[in-house]
């Protein structure tokens, strides 16, 4: 199942500090995928939009910012995709 790959992603990114790292970086939802994909996890941004607010590991990008920041971090990736189709 897909969401099988996510909850995978998400467990491994609790542990290994370089994931960690990685996801400390990441400038766009894209990247988060990308990541996810380098490490053989198939994940979806659907996926990550509407899980982000449970993962609060202090690796993930979002947290200590707020869920408005968190809003618009996803909310940006879809207006790109938008403006290029």
């Amino acid at each position: 199942m897909a969401s099988d790959q996510f909850y995978l992603f998400a467990a491994l990114a609790s542990f290994s500090t370089e994931i960690q790292e990685k996801l400390r970086r990441v400038q766009t939802p894209e990247a988060i995928l990308e990541i996810a994909a380098q490490h053989g996890y198939e994940i979806t941004l659907e996926q990550l939009s509407y899980y982000a607010d449970r993962l609060n590991g202090e690796h993930w990008i979002w947290v200590n910012k707020g869920e408005a920041w968190r809003k618009r971090f996803f909310a940006k990736e879809r207006q790109l995709d938008l403006q290029s189709a």
